[in-house]
């Protein structure tokens, strides 16, 4: 779950820069789907001379560079190397050039130019950039996320997906033409990457954890602020979230996510905090797709 996470950290923020060394036009920009309304176009060529956004993820790219498809750990990595990684990541230097403000003023940007793209006429390669940046703070907030015992909590085994099934290169998808990375819809979707791998089918012992609560209040506490425009059942990246939510409140009540009921599987029940090589596999996946959604990000 791990090497998943800063995976596709790297993938995002990378693709948000090698976008910007391309020429500002449909055609040369491979982040920049063709057969779009020219006010869309010339939006996503705008952000990707955006420095504010390159400001924003550069250091998390920096951070999860290792566990991209060209790092020293796109294998996986020990728990040292995925703590320390962490650390970078969640910094307050790292995170506080990315404000909320910033984010959820280019998306409300997004949805006022590229409004057909995303609502009458969906584009999956548009969606797929909105998600991208949609998805961005409350996925980093989740990577960021500890336990009640003080552990990060993508080093918490609590997955029904088998570490062979998340690989640093199934998180991308390159274009044949350019040096460019994007995180790979299709997978991270699938697999529930952005709410870490989590599964509504799992026990309740390991789905009922603090872990699981930081996780959905991320999303639910940024969607409170900030409009979905496109709907989440439309989403690419996101549509397993409210299945999961559903079941989390089915399996651990309606009051888990508030808090008023302690997690129903206790300090570190049902999850493995060892040095295990699936465990070093799933959290460096988690940790390059902080990188991949950084690189979209600044894409742009």
């Amino acid at each position: 779950m791990i090497t998943a996470a800063l995976a596709l950290i790297f993938a995002a923020s990378a693709a948000a820069q090698s976008s910007s060394s391309a020429t500002a036009t449909a055609t040369a920009n491979p982040y920049i789907p063709t057969g779009i309304s020219p006010s869309c176009s010339s939006f996503l060529n705008t952000l990707n001379t955006d420095t504010s956004l390159s400001e924003c993820t550069s250091a998390i790219i920096k951070a999860s560079s290792e566990f991209g498809p060209a790092g020293n750990f796109s294998n996986g990595a020990s728990k040292t190397d995925v703590s320390n990684a962490l650390g970078n990541i969640c910094s307050t230097s790292t995170t506080s050039a990315c404000p909320q403000s910033l984010i959820t003023g280019k998306l409300a940007n997004f949805y006022t130019e590229c409004g057909p793209e995303l609502i009458s006429s969906p584009n999956a390669e548009v969606l797929t950039i909105y998600d991208t940046i949609y998805g961005f703070l409350p996925f980093l907030s989740s990577v960021c996320a500890k336990d009640d015992s003080g552990d990060w909590c993508v080093l918490n085994e609590n997955t029904t997906t088998p570490s062979s099934a998340i690989t640093t290169r199934s998180l991308y998808r390159r274009d044949d033409s350019e040096v460019a990375y994007m995180p790979n819809a299709a997978t991270i979707n699938k697999e529930n990457l952005l709410f870490l791998l989590l599964n509504g089918s799992l026990p309740e012992a390991q789905l009922c954890t603090s872990c699981t609560r930081s996780v959905l209040s991320s999303y639910v506490t940024f969607e409170s602020s900030t409009n979905y425009a496109p709907g989440l059942a439309q989403s690419v990246l996101m549509s397993g979230q409210s299945t999961l939510y559903n079941s989390v409140l089915s399996t651990c009540g309606s009051s888990f996510l508030s808090g008023a009921v302690s997690a129903a599987g206790g300090l570190g029940e049902g999850s493995s905090k060892g040095e295990s090589g699936a465990l070093s596999l799933r959290a460096s996946g988690l940790l390059v797709s902080v990188g991949a959604l950084g690189v979209a990000v600044t894409m742009l």
